[in-house]
């Protein structure tokens, strides 16, 4: 690649970037509004604790709600959004069949090539529910397996739109069962609206603030996003681009479950990007 296409790629990845940085700080408006909880997640607490911002080879933006703020911050969202933002949900919009449901901005259209077909999007940043786990291990090692399933089931159901084929590095399991989806007719044998259906229902089986344990199911990293509430505290402000952000109050321990060695960079090839841009 020519120095020149890859500067050119960075300043499309950085104009997305901010683009992204305008809806969570809408997000972060209504949260202090209406006095919601919320933490940063994933690749957006690694770069709020590594880079202060944006990990610069990445594109996108998560956050987690606990479970009772996540459900009020649905009650509000309609009537705080301008015009140009929208709130996309499985339960509020017909052709969304995503079970994170995200914030996005209508002015910014973007190619998101992750999935087997190419699609055109609002830009966005996900918004994910975090619920409750039981404190004792089995009870809880029998949830995270229902959990599983209820997540294949849903994947499968949506296998062409909603499941990244161009993710490297994934375990075993998961490309075995990618490799049958590319074989079976899954998205026939799963209805989606049932499949979303059953896996809300099992989620919020365990009330997240008499847990011991929470969990961000939902994420890319699925029950390594697990903890002891004790991590998460209260929370602390982590410096993020020009805004303070929430994160877990023992942000290490986090990181480094999730990422082992976290504050070294990864191998170039390593890199995990999720194939969005803009559209010209």
């Amino acid at each position: 690649m020519s120095e020149q296409i890859q500067k050119e790629r960075e300043n499309e990845l950085r104009r997305l970037q901010l683009v992204e940085l305008d809806i969570l700080k809408e997000f972060l408006r209504i949260c202090d509004k209406y006095h919601l909880r919320y933490y940063a997640l994933g690749g957006t607490l690694l770069g709020a604790v590594r880079h202060k911002g944006f990990i610069p080879w990445d594109d996108d933006v998560d956050i987690g709600m606990p479970r009772p703020d996540f459900c009020r911050f649905e009650q509000v969202i309609e009537k705080e959004l301008p015009d140009y933002f929208h709130y996309l949900s499985y339960k509020n919009t017909a052709d969304y069949h995503h079970y994170v449901p995200r914030m996005t901005d209508s002015r910014v259209k973007v190619i998101d090539e992750s999935a087997s077909v190419d699609s055109e999007k609002d830009a966005w940043i996900d918004i994910f529910p975090m619920d409750g786990m039981p404190g004792n291990k089995y009870r809880r090692k029998i949830h995270c397996f229902r959990l599983l399933v209820a997540r294949a089931r849903v994947n499968y159901s949506l296998f062409s739109t909603n499941v990244d084929l161009k993710r490297q590095n994934r375990p075993l399991l998961e490309r075995v069962m990618i490799t049958a989806g590319k074989i079976l007719p899954v998205e026939k044998i799963f209805r989606t609206s049932r499949e979303l259906k059953r896996l809300d229902r099992l989620m919020q089986k365990y009330d997240y603030d008499d847990s011991p344990y929470l969990v961000n199911f939902m994420g890319i990293h699925k029950l390594k996003e697990m903890f002891h509430k004790k991590h998460y505290g209260k929370g602390a402000d982590y410096i993020f681009e020009d805004i303070k952000l929430r994160g877990p109050h023992d942000y290490d321990f986090v990181l480094r479950q999730m990422y082992g060695e976290y504050w070294n960079p990864p191998e170039k090839s390593e890199m995990n990007h999720h194939n969005t841009r803009i559209r010209e």
